[in-house]
Order: C-alpha cells, then structure tokens, then sequence
C-alpha cells in the first residue's frame, strides 16, 4: 500500500470541517439576529398598540369632562367663553344675560378650589361638532380611510378647536422615571434628575442603575398618542331605572355617541434634549364609540 497518497487528507478534512463549521456559525448568528430584531419589532408594536388605548382612555375622560365640566386651573377669559359682544340689539341682550350669569359662576369657581383646580362648569355639556380640520393636519386623521372628508379634505370634529390633541407617552409615565419635570429630565444634563428605583432593576445587570433608567427614559420618550372625537348623533342609552312590565328592568333613553379616533405613534430617535426626530415609523390606530345621555 502507498501511504504516500494519504499524506495532507487530515489537513484538507480539518479545513472543510472549518468552513462546514463556520457556515453553520455565521447562519445561527444571521437566524439569531433575524429573531432578536423580530422580536424587538414585535414588543415596539405591541406597546404602540397599547398606547393608542391609552389615547382611547383620555379621549373617553375628556368627553367625560365636557358633560362635568374640564378641569382648568386659571379662569379663561369673557371672549373664550362669550365669544365677540354682538352689535345688533335682540343677540346684545342674550349676550348681556349670559354675561351675569357668567361673571357670579367666576366668583363660584374661586371659592371652589381644590389645589389650584377647579371644574368649568359653565360650558359643560354634550360636545358638537364645532372644529373644522384639514386631513394632512396630523399623521393621525391621514391614517383614518373611514371618515368623510369633503371636497376641501375637511371634515368637523368636537372640541372647539382644542382637538386633535397629541401629547407624550412621558406625560403617564414620566413620573415614574423621572423626580422632577420629565421635561427637566428631557433635557441635556437632566439625566441627574432621573429615578433610580432598586424595585425595577435587576441588580445583577451590567450596566449601572442610573444608566438602565436613563436607557429606559430615552426609549419611553419616542411614543406619543394623539386623539380626536366625531359627535355621530343620537344613539340609544340604556340607565338604571325600572318598568312596569313585569320582569324588566332599566329603561331605555336617547343618547348621544361618539366616536373616539385615537392613534399610538412610535417615533425615531432623537438627539440630546430632544423628545424624537419627528419621523414616524409605528403608527398604529384605533377607535371606539361612546354613548352618554342627553
């Protein structure tokens, strides 16, 4: 036998095993990775999600707030509520009555001050559909193929021109990570001001406590909802009551809905001191219909 023909056979098998083993190392990192940045995909959807029922819940408080009157902290101003004095003399005298009215409920609310905060129950009740806004005025309404725009791409929604109203994630959970303004905390060099909770940090983690929680701040801060409402009209509203039909209880009354469009947007990350990029890369919506009584 000529051993001479199986000199090298170990080298050349040990660098196919290499480049066998290699190939599967480089798939497991690339599959590995793939699945890591899927599921980071999936928990920045998820809480997107979430924050747009978030913007679900404070569009239901603030209809809530127009039947009981929102919370406010300064009185506003004769014209904000009253409008412009009219000059004909039959609307001058309405707008006379209202103003005394309105001048013994200012005194009211001073009295009824509870921390700085009272309720405007002046001008509470069922809201209409008193605001006109564009469609390319917010990413939020461009996301909504279900509303009926006009020609113009307008279309009336509540709130007397205090809607669509987008604000920060940080404005809830701000507090949590932050002892002081979370715009304080926003801004360059306010990483001193961040919460450092031993209760939510794992002790064991490798970098340190005040670096996890500023991390996290950073992270929280590129979510915002936005919200707006549509006063749909009439719709019945089952109260507590009682019927003299034998067996039956509660009573049937005419209501008014709404329908509160709300949307979780996830934003791009932004610089120092500054909340995001404002270039949109989750935006996810949502919508509800409310009905409360007349």
């Amino acid at each position: 036998m000529n051993k001479n023909k199986e000199k090298g056979f170990a080298l050349i098998l040990s660098i196919v095993l290499l480049i066998v083993m290699s190939l599967m190392g480089g798939s497991l990192i690339v599959v590995s990775s793939g699945d890591h940045q899927s599921n980071n995909n999936s928990d920045q959807y998820q809480q997107t999600f979430y924050v747009a029922e978030t913007g679900l819940m404070e569009g239901e408080k603030w209809i809530l707030d127009n039947y009981l009157g929102h919370w406010m902290t300064s009185i506003p101003s004769d014209n904000d509520v009253l409008g412009e004095i009219p000059t004909e003399p039959g609307p001058l005298a309405a707008y006379n009555v209202r103003k005394e009215i309105w001048d013994d409920k200012k005194t009211e609310y001073d009295g009824a001050k509870e921390n700085n905060y009272f309720r405007h129950t002046f001008g509470r009740g069922p809201a209409i559909n008193d605001t006109v806004v564009n469609r390319d005025d917010s990413v939020c309404l461009m996301s909504f193929k279900n509303l009926d725009f006009n020609n113009d791409n307008e279309i009336k929604i509540v709130g007397q021109g205090k809607l669509p109203i987008q604000r920060s994630f940080l404005n809830i959970i701000g507090p949590l990570l932050c002892n002081g303004p979370w715009s304080d905390c926003a801004a360059a060099g306010g990483e001193t001001k961040l919460e450092v909770d031993d209760a939510i940090i794992n002790e064991q983690a490798k970098v340190s406590r005040e670096k996890f929680v500023k991390s996290e701040f950073n992270f929280v801060k590129r979510f915002a909802y936005e919200f707006f409402i549509i006063n749909i009209g009439q719709a019945a509203y089952r109260d507590e009551g009682s019927s003299i039909a034998t067996g039956t209880s509660g009573v049937d009354t005419q209501g008014t809905a709404y329908k509160i469009y709300s949307c979780g947007i996830f934003y791009g990350t932004g610089g120092t001191g500054e909340l995001h990029n404002g270039d949109v890369e989750i935006l996810i919506p949502l919508e509800n219909v409310v009905v409360m009584p007349s």
